[in-house]
């Protein structure tokens, strides 16, 4: 039966290499000890006691091929060996310092299940100097070299502010959930790289005590970079500023869901959207009462889907232009906006799989739906669509003909409490219930 790799390092191979490092004076031949400018963000990974007795771990999570070795300093002269799931370093005192460095040029992770991370008991700390130090001494290294290099780096773990993260070019899922759930975390580092990778940011802040969002400057963005970036950081109440025109499937997916304190959106200029790209961007932010303008006339599938889901403070839904719809567009884009009471005009004539599923689900304050010009019904385009609409009192509708065969409305009127106006083609069959004419409306053709 194979050992995981870790395991040998907390046996007689890890004490030979500690007699080692004491016996050679503790220090690595290829790694300089000249103290350099921390203005050039050339200072070491450092934590500083935020009270007396902080103890700071490494532990190696799953199986890694390579066990990440490092050092360890309290001045910067002197190094020593520290081996993760062995070593354990102790701040006595409220201010003491200590550095971590190494070189690990194939990065610290392997994955989501396989990584190593720190923990801090007993004291917060904070964390400055330079991340890089990690994975190059000499702490000029500006490119990630590996996928999930950083991933859970940092997260669950008591530190008070952020170490330095200077690189500008990144790799798929590097900074992986790195600073989740830090709730003693209140500001963010910079984020200098302005072209992003596959899922680099996705997780990074979720459930941390930020009271701002860091600013994003990239302009040339990859599949799901934002995703869940700042979840649950329900002390952000401003946007950062999104610069980029030309989005990437799913990019800005769950960026801010459940950030419950979040009052100003930022502008979305881009016309022409990618797949998934703003899906539950905003999702149960409760105090957002202003929605975005939303300019785009190319959609595309999924593209707003759950957007505004239980946006519950949303009065006033954004103009919504495109005339050309795509899969699932506006599916349950204000599902539980209970307070929405004016709802977007809805222009298009064309309709296309789920574009219209849910879409104003349980908006118990709507009283005018939108009219839906369309002639012909698709699979699922109305299906919910007004579901619990209580207050709702009149529709408009151009279609000629019921089809239970693609479950066009299934529950689309479902629940709707008071007398109302239907206004449809005289060629509609007039049948009632909740996938058809709200039951007790009056019917006017036209």
């Amino acid at each position: 039966m194979m050992t995981k790799k870790h395991l040998y390092f907390k046996g007689f191979a890890s004490l030979l290499l500690v007699v080692i490092f004491v016996i050679t004076g503790c220090k690595k031949k290829d790694i300089s000890d000249e103290i350099v400018n921390p203005v050039d963000n050339l200072t070491p990974l450092c934590f500083t006691a935020g009270g007396d007795g902080a103890k700071i771990y490494m532990d190696v999570h799953g199986e890694l091929p390579t066990i990440p070795m490092f050092e360890y300093s309290y001045d910067r002269k002197t190094w020593y060996a520290y081996i993760p799931d062995t070593t354990v370093v102790t701040l006595e005192n409220y201010g003491d310092k200590v550095y971590f460095r190494g070189d690990n040029p194939n990065g610290l992770s392997l994955n989501t299940v396989s990584y190593v991370s720190f923990r801090i008991k007993n004291i917060p700390v904070e964390a400055s100097g330079n991340v890089m130090s990690l994975i190059d001494t000499t702490c000029r290294l500006k490119t990630i070299p590996s996928k999930y290099c950083f991933s859970r780096l940092f997260a669950e773990t008591r530190i008070t502010t952020a170490p330095d993260l200077p690189a500008t070019t990144l790799t798929d899922y590097c900074y992986y959930n790195m600073f989740g759930g830090c709730e003693l975390l209140m500001k963010a580092p910079k984020l200098p790289a302005k072209t992003l990778a596959p899922y680099c940011y996705y997780h990074m802040f979720a459930g941390s005590g930020l009271n701002s969002a860091p600013e994003l400057p990239a302009t040339h963005l990859a599949e799901h970079c934002y995703d869940y970036m700042l979840s649950k950081c329900n002390s952000i109440y401003v946007a950062p500023s999104l610069p980029a025109t030309q989005l990437a499937p799913y990019c800005y997916s769950s960026m801010f869901d459940w950030c419950s304190n979040l009052m100003t959106a930022p502008k979305l200029p881009a016309t022409t959207l990618e797949e998934g790209c703003y899906m539950n961007m905003f999702g149960a932010c409760v105090n957002l009462s202003k929605a975005p303008d939303l300019p785009a006339t190319n959609l595309a599938d999924y593209c707003y889907e759950h957007m505004f889901y239980a946006c519950t403070s949303l009065a006033k839904a954004p103009e919504l232009p495109a005339t050309k719809l795509a899969k699932g567009c506006y599916r349950n884009m204000f599902n539980d906006c209970t307070a929405l009471t004016q709802a977007p005009e809805l222009p298009a004539t064309v309709l296309a799989k789920h574009c219209y599923d849910g879409m104003f689900k349980t908006c118990n304050q709507l009283t005018k739906a939108p009219e839906l010009p369309a002639t012909e019904l698709v699979y699922y385009c109305y299906y919910e669509m007004f579901y619990e609409c209580f207050q709702l009192k009149s529709i408009k509708v151009h279609f000629t003909k019921w089809n239970d065969s693609v479950i066009t409305t299934c529950g689309w009127v479902y629940d709707l409490l008071h007398k109302g106006t239907f206004y449809c083609p005289a060629s509609l069959p007039q049948e009632f219930g909740p996938d058809r004419i709200p039951e007790g409306w009056t019917v006017e053709t036209f």
